[in-house]
């Protein structure tokens, strides 16, 4: 006999993040405990920056970049990387005036400066403009019974190229491991949540594997349409 948790009316959530989503098709069992339950894991002080952290400095860093440098294919390669890193030290300056240790954190982020910006000058070059980042959006979603559940979620970066649309998500995992993430189809939702959160459907969606020497994006084998649809 298999364990099967209910959850009273009252605690069913109103609103889902696009992660939180793919927490549920992950884990239901991990996603009740969390989000329906509320048994998250108790705070800790961390003074030591993380690999957690890690991820949202870069994610900032990128996000202040190109909003001051929307496009970087006109500039000397020189001088998109001094930039890139002057805005790199302003967002971990923090972090390592309480924990020097934490500048190994920028190090090994400049390590893929180079690559990163090599990576966007060929998007560039493929005719791809960053056009907004950090872009908070929200989606009714009709459930059984007439409910509805709001979909949410921050979408990193949409590019554009003509009509076309892109959503990108950046990852500080390396590109093999964001590659067994989507192998199997339709497991890994994110993506597909993040294409529905916009008002038109994307031509693209892809993770960003910002932590290796080699900058790589990673998208899903099937059609975006269909990996989307299936999240309704």
């Amino acid at each position: 006999c298999h364990p099967a948790p209910s959850l009273p009316p009252a605690l069913v959530p109103e609103t889902i993040s696009a992660s939180g989503y793919n927490s549920l098709m992950a884990c239901p069992y991990q996603f009740f405990a969390r989000h329906a339950l509320r048994l998250n894991e108790l705070d800790e002080v961390a003074q030591a920056l993380e690999k957690r952290d890690y991820g949202e400095y870069v994610h900032e860093i990128l996000h202040r970049f190109h909003g001051r440098y929307p496009l970087v294919i006109e500039a000397a390669p020189e001088v998109m990387e001094q930039a890139l890193n002057e805005i790199s030290h302003e967002v971990f300056s923090k972090a390592i005036e309480a924990d020097f240790v934490s500048h190994a954190w920028l190090l090994r982020w400049q390590a893929a400066v180079p690559s990163y910006l090599a990576w966007q000058r060929q998007r560039e070059q493929e005719g791809w403009r960053w056009q907004a980042g950090e872009l908070a959006c929200a989606r009714p979603m009709a459930l059984a019974g007439g409910k509805q559940l709001v979909l949410r979620g921050r979408v990193d970066r949409v590019d554009r190229r003509g009509e076309e649309q892109a959503v990108l998500d950046y990852k500080t995992q390396n590109f093999d491991n964001l590659k067994k993430k989507l192998k199997p189809a339709g497991e890994d939702v994110q993506l597909a949540c993040y294409a529905l959160l916009l008002e038109t459907m994307p031509q693209q969606a892809v993770f960003i594997a910002v932590d290796d020497e080699v900058v790589r994006q990673v998208e899903p084998a099937e059609p975006l349409e269909e990996l989307a649809e299936a999240c309704r």
